[in-house]
């Protein structure tokens, strides 16, 4: 065989190995980018949780809203609270490869973890 026909052989098969590899590493990227996109969505609603106990507070200082329905709503967003950050933890210890890169997904995660703590929080303590 000649140097002309080993040289093109070699770029032909890097040629195959690149097209063949290039999936395996880019669906890496794409499931740290779907991680990255949970990690921010949780974290909104986290702040958001936390800027609702603030406003709480706020008007229950201020006298805008009653001791008994404040104390009640309080514990409600701190339940919501304490389920994102459960759920930021899972997150983090989370392998790539189970992620769901849909963003409906991502919402209807978040969504059922706050709905599952309102559920909770209203069933009548013994």
């Amino acid at each position: 065989m000649s140097l002309e026909g080993l040289l093109a052989s070699f770029i032909l098969t890097l040629i195959v190995l690149v097209i063949v590899l290039r999936p395996l590493f880019t669906a890496s990227s794409e499931d740290a980018a779907t991680m990255s996109r949970q990690r921010l969505r949780a974290d909104a609603y986290y702040e958001r949780v936390v800027q609702n106990i603030r406003d709480l507070d706020d008007d229950h200082a201020m006298s805008k809203i009653a001791d008994e329905e404040y104390r009640t709503e309080r514990e409600q967003w701190l339940e919501r609270g304490s389920i994102v950050l459960k759920l930021l933890d899972d997150l983090d210890r989370m392998p790539l490869a189970s992620i769901s890169a849909d963003d409906a997904a991502i919402d209807a995660a978040i969504e059922q973890a706050v709905q599952k703590a309102a559920a909770h929080s209203a069933e009548p303590v013994i």
